[in-house]
């Protein structure tokens, strides 16, 4: 009876742990979003931006349409290529939209906002 006290017990704080973690970081089911990646380019970078699909809800839309694109840099912005607001394009359904700026390299970490109609703001960072 001892034994079936203690695990009753154990149980009883995993899932009071559990639940608040839960909250702060997640389900862990995938959602449909975005992801970028940037690369050289000549006189600047190119910037993709990939609609993701959410494979766990079928009915849950991928972004795309007209959107608009903002990046900043995080930490301190001294020396760092200018941020971009709210820029707009277009972003397929299936296939990547193609952005490009005017930049350097900095190995900077920059926070993207991309907000379609059908999602709503997604957000991703890319190291350039």
């Amino acid at each position: 009876m001892t034994a079936t006290f203690i695990l009753a017990k154990l149980g009883a704080m995993a899932a009071a742990f559990a639940a608040p973690v839960t909250l702060i970081l997640g389900a862990g089911t995938a959602q449909a979003g975005v992801s970028a990646n940037a690369n050289s380019a000549p006189g600047g970078v190119d910037v993709f931006i990939h609609p993701q699909f959410n494979l766990n809800d079928p009915d849950r839309l991928a972004p795309s349409g007209w959107c608009t694109y903002t990046s900043t840099v995080q930490g301190n912005a001294w020396g760092k290529p200018l941020p971009a607001f709210k820029v707009p394009f277009y972003l397929p359904e299936a296939a990547p939209a193609r952005l490009w700026f005017p930049s350097f390299p900095t190995g900077s970490t920059w926070d993207i906002t991309v907000d379609c109609p059908n999602t709503g703001p997604q957000f991703t960072t890319v190291v350039w």
